[in-house]
């Protein structure tokens, strides 16, 4: 429910008395009312703190269940792989790796050596996931113990498979699947695998295939669970196999060419899925395995990088669920029968929800072309986001994701979820017109495209989509151009430093500075190709040091795309993305409280959008109807007239005329106030401004505001007197960017009184930007919703003086 809008019409008259003290009375006693009365409606839907409640009573629960030995209670039959599962759930879920509890959890694991191939899986995981040096010599001894007991060639239908290792059996899928898990995470701990391994077990998956995509664990019924387990198997074999479409041949690096299968087993799994798509119960498959079926899911839904799997939001549709089924009293989760006891289905549970709730870091646009043969043109090199994913996080030191936005259903709140967007192709862009709205959009609220053409090294002429990217970028930005980015711009070192040169001679990344950042990105060749060869790095395969410099360059690119565009700050998945809405058509000057930027040639035209942006976020906030101009006005008097407030906002120096000081002057006595604003905290517009305030009020000096100003805490607005200030790294080409800097304090505001009334305020830090483009960080200030309560504040307090 929106925010009521208090019409001042009878308040404001187009005469200067617009400030009375009864005028002010009336409006502020109306907007309090207003806020009192009409309490914004609570969405009730599932959100991140849900999320993390059923995670903690679930966590409380395993921990209280823990027995004295470090363990938990085991099958019948099996060494330690429930209390593995149990230790695993409780990492994902951030219990302290030092906890006591933790601490005898492992000292349990350690003292077994299992031979059952559940148990030897995941205690493989637990030991990669704690990644303990000491642990080395253990997770080798597993991953030994599980190559060896791999069926090998001429074992028929069984080979590449695994069974219940000394409890025997014939092949079996869901040990299989455990067993590539644990081999797939020592593999990311630096343990080499023979590549043998790994093609035998997706042989296995491949061939265990049904007709329509699914799987079965037996001949006959084909279930949810299996369809994951085979979906998630051939993603892990394949990413150890070096990539599909890409390839090394001595120094040079081959992005086309490779092996393209006709039809893809895990697209033709997906799609099973979703056509089967449900979180009430595992699709085909038995009850009595339904969290083991979800653990499956989310595994499927993070390694594919699928935030919709179908039409489904599988994690929001996941956690609405298991949040339903977790027992109110004691915050376990209990399936029927006797396959799920509470410790394994709840340890099921916890995994879906922490591990299905990593940050995103980065994404892909899937879009149509003119053409079948451009079904594939937007992933041409389907495992190098998974494969970039996997040195960020070690870069990051945390767990991440990525995700696929369907460019066809995606709305902006889709496109959001995600900071970075990669779009890739060979051939012409030919989206809909809607598609073009919708992206402008998503980089008007602070999103980072990163267009990358799939040219040259095999993969034939992308000059039809260079010049499509470039003709789009045009139209987005008023005729702007794909300009080559400078040597101290961050994608050179924001986290890697990098060489250009490495990705060939003539090689350099291009971009359109707008929304007061690098909002686009282009690479002429593409990048990931060479971020779907990283597994080589991860492996130290003994490859040429060109193409090794090579693809560390290609993934150092995009590791400072990211880095540069989020700052390293990420949120939730399921936390809503700040979106300014000025879709209100406000176009009535009449009656309203009318705000308007100076044209000022200071470079305060790449934040044009800043005060709009700025009146929709105070009227949706505070019950004032807000005429913020799109249109800048000049130096005079007749135009500033029916303008209360005037933004004046630059990054440059500037030098006002005569004339212009004495429209200022005249404003400003005649009650109009002005708000100053440094873009990205320009310290050469601050010298200016406050020089050209000195000039024009001499004896009105700028003045910090001090802690209690009325200000802080405006009458109807926000307490202001503790904000965030973030500070983003400070960069070179031999530095990295480590994240951006944050404390908490006063805002830094300055204010010059002229003829007994504050007339004039001036933020040396940003405001501009971080209104002209929320979810962005490229500016040192504060954040979108901070800047709007700062700016209403203003006009709150201007208003009651």
């Amino acid at each position: 429910m929106s925010s009521p809008i208090v019409s001042v019409r009878s308040c404001f008259s187009v005469r200067r008395d617009w400030r009375s003290k009864a005028a002010m009375r009336v409006i502020l006693l109306l907007a309090i009312l207003a806020v009192l009365c009409c309490p914004r409606s609570a969405r009730a839907d599932v959100d991140a703190a849900a999320v993390q409640r059923a995670i903690d009573r679930g966590v409380a629960y395993l921990l209280k269940n823990q027995t004295e030995s470090g363990g938990w209670d085991e099958f019948s039959g099996y060494s330690c792989g429930q209390s593995a599962l149990c230790t695993l759930a409780l990492m994902n879920c951030g219990v302290d790796h030092n906890s006591p509890a933790i601490a005898k959890a492992m000292k349990y694991l350690r003292s077994h050596a299992p031979n059952e191939t559940y148990s030897v899986a995941l205690q493989t995981l637990v030991y990669c996931h704690l990644g303990a040096a000491g642990d080395l010599p253990r997770i080798r001894r597993n991953v030994q113990w599980l190559v060896d007991r791999q069926f090998l060639e001429g074992s028929g239908d069984a080979a590449g498979a695994w069974n219940y290792g000394d409890r025997g059996g014939a092949g079996d899928p869901s040990n299989s699947q455990f067993a590539i898990l644990a081999l797939g995470a020592a593999e990311e701990r630096g343990i080499f695998i023979e590549p043998v391994t790994f093609e035998s077990a997706m042989d296995y998956w491949v061939r265990r295939q049904r007709q329509g995509g699914a799987w079965s664990y037996n001949s006959r019924d084909i279930s949810g669970s299996m369809t994951c387990a085979g979906i998630a198997s051939i993603i892990i074999a394949r990413g150890r196999l070096g990539g599909t479409t890409s390839a090394i041949s001595g120094d040079t690096i081959q992005c086309c060419g490779g092996d393209d299968e006709a039809t893809d087993p895990v697209e033709d799994g997906i799609e099973w899925l979703g056509r089967n798509f449900t979180t009430q119960v595992n699709p085909g498959g038995n009850q009595m395995s339904f969290y083991y079926y979800m653990y499956a899911l989310e595994r499927v839904g993070r390694l594919s990088g699928r935030r919709f799997i179908g039409d489904h939001d599988w994690y929001r549709e996941g956690a609405q669920q298991l949040i339903k089924l977790q027992d109110d009293f004691l915050g376990y989760w209990k399936n029927v029968g006797p396959l799920e006891p509470e410790e394994v289905a709840t340890s099921f549970a916890l995994l879906f929800l922490s591990k299905g709730k990593r940050q995103v870091v980065a994404g892909r646009l899937r879009y149509t072309g003119a053409s079948d043969k451009d079904a594939k043109s937007w992933k041409q090199h389907p495992d190098g986001m998974r494969q970039l994913v996997r040195h960020i996080e070690r870069d990051w030191g945390r767990d991440l994701t990525w995700q696929t936005v369907d460019a066809e259903n995606a709305v902006l709140s889709d496109l959001l979820q995600t900071p970075v967007l990669v779009i890739s192709g060979n051939r012409p862009l030919d989206w809909s017109r809607e598609t073009a709205d919708t992206l402008r959009e998503y980089i008007d609220q602070g999103g980072t495209i990163l267009f990358e053409a799939d040219g040259g090294n095999g993969c034939g002429d992308a000059s039809g989509f260079q010049n499509s990217v470039a003709r789009q970028c045009g139209e987005w930005f008023d005729g702007a151009t794909l300009d080559r980015l400078p040597p101290e711009h961050p994608v050179w070192f924001a986290q890697r430093k990098v060489d250009a040169t490495a990705m060939g001679k003539n090689y350099w990344m291009y971009g359109v500075q707008a929304c007061c950042r690098t909002s686009v990105f282009y690479s002429p060749s593409s990048l990931s190709c060479r971020w779907e060869l990283g597994d080589h790095l991860f492996r130290r395969t003994k490859i040429s040091e060109s193409a090794k410099r090579e693809i560390e360059t290609g993934i150092g690119i995009g590791e400072n795309v990211i880095a540069y565009a989020t700052g390293r700050e990420l949120k939730d998945k399921l936390e809503s993305r700040f979106v300014i809405d000025d879709s209100s058509g406000i176009d009535a000057k009449r009656g309203s409280i009318q705000i308007a930027a100076l044209a000022l040639d200071a470079g305060g035209q790449e934040a044009r959008r800043a005060v709009p942006n700025a009146g929709s976020l105070i009227e949706s906030r505070i019950p004032l109807k807000i005429f913020a101009s799109d249109a800048p006005v000049g130096f005079d008097a007749a135009a500033l007239a029916d303008v209360q407030f005037l933004w004046v906002h630059g990054r440059t120096d500037f030098v006002l005329s005569s004339d212009q000081r004495r429209v200022i002057r005249e404003f400003v006595e005649r009650d109009g106030m002005i708000l100053g604003s440094a873009v990205c905290g320009g310290e050469a517009f601050s010298l200016a401004f406050r020089r050209e305030m000195a000039a024009i009020f001499p004896d009105s000096p700028l003045t910090v505001i001090p802690d209690g100003h009325p200000i802080l805490a405006a009458s109807g607005g926000y307490d202001i007197s503790s904000v965030t200030i973030r500070t983003p790294a400070v960069g070179g080409r031999s530095t990295k960017n480590r994240g951006i800097g944050k404390r908490a304090g006063r805002p830094v505001i300055e204010v010059a009184t002229v003829n007994g009334v504050a007339g004039i305020f001036f933020s040396p830090l940003d405001l501009s930007c971080a209104l002209e483009s929320p979810n962005s960080v490229q500016c040192p200030g504060y954040s979108t919703e901070d800047a709007a309560k700062i700016v209403a504040n203003i006009v709150l307090f201007g208003m009651q003086q």
